[in-house]
């Protein structure tokens, strides 16, 4: 009997495909953004940028009201989310998201909260309270993902993080220079463009570390026709945010492009793991080199 290199028991997947609806992709990216705006926020407050901080509170809160609702409705069975709250075990990525998710939540809430109430030390506490957890839950995702066996999640579990923190803090960016007064854009400026510039670069060295083969899905297919996609929206905002200086037009359409770019960057992650765990060559031909790789080293011994 022939065998193709990489096939599979009559062709079928080695490892089962996620069945996500679009909900998740911009559950991540709005995550993303809730968590990195909560960071931001604080920054502002330090500069003393008390308006910006305003947006990206506002942000945040959008966003963590937002996700839960995203996730809850492709989980379709509402009472999952409530039964993920009943443990706490540090070793699942979903379960410590869980709880990221609604501590952070609680957080942002009771915030601005005390914050209509006049409260402001106490809202200023609460915000350092969240943009501690602000960070975990923009890469928690990534983490989430490259804990499972598809392969071109999992074997990008050192890099992956990095995508998702780069388009979070350029989402987060994005929505200060849209929305903060004109005075206090700059901040927002340079943080988007680290975010636009980010995406890109770490989407290449994730490919790089992962290997040409593995990292084929990225290229090819939907997956790699979101890619190209983000990657020009992220590149064209970040051009338009240096070549249009202080012009407010220029800045929101940058804004709009590094913010759009986030979303389908968010997508070719999705569309990429299914490509991956959908073609068996993916599973098949690596677990091969590496037994190939031990048979080699135990003749050589």
């Amino acid at each position: 009997m022939n065998e193709q290199p990489g096939a599979s028991y009559y062709g079928r997947p080695v490892v089962k495909p996620h069945v996500w609806t679009p909900l998740i992709p911009w559950y991540f990216w709005i995550g993303g953004m809730a968590g990195a705006a909560s960071v931001q926020c604080v920054a502002a407050r330090v500069r003393g940028e008390h308006e910006l901080a305003v947006v990206y509170k506002r942000a945040a809160l959008a966003g963590v009201v937002v996700s839960p609702v995203l996730l809850i409705a492709d989980l379709g069975v509402p009472a999952r989310f409530h039964m993920m709250l009943r443990v706490f075990k540090p070793t699942s990525p979903m379960s410590v998201g869980t709880w990221v998710l609604s501590a952070f939540g609680g957080a942002i809430m009771l915030s601005t909260a005390a914050e209509l109430l006049g409260r402001q030390r106490a809202s200023r506490a609460l915000e350092i309270v969240s943009a501690a957890l602000g960070p975990a839950l923009t890469v928690y995702t990534a983490v989430l993902v490259a804990d499972t066996a598809t392969p071109v999640w999992h074997e990008a579990y050192q890099t992956l993080p990095f995508l998702f923190a780069a388009s979070g803090i350029g989402a987060a960016g994005a929505v200060g220079c849209a929305f903060a007064p004109a005075g206090q854009t700059a901040f927002a400026r340079r943080l988007m463009l680290a975010g636009a510039l980010g995406v890109p670069l770490a989407g290449h060295l994730m490919e790089k570390r992962m290997g040409r083969f593995i990292a084929e899905p990225y290229r090819t297919g939907k997956a790699g026709s979101f890619r190209r996609v983000a990657e020009f929206l992220s590149l064209a905002g970040a051009a338009a945010a240096m070549l249009g200086g202080k012009n407010r037009t220029a800045m929101r359409v940058a804004a709009a492009c590094v913010a759009a770019g986030g979303v389908f960057e968010r997508f070719a992650v999705s569309a990429a793991g299914t490509q991956s765990a959908t073609d068996p060559k993916y599973v098949v031909q690596p677990q091969r080199a590496r037994l190939d790789a031990r048979g080699a080293t135990g003749d050589a011994s």
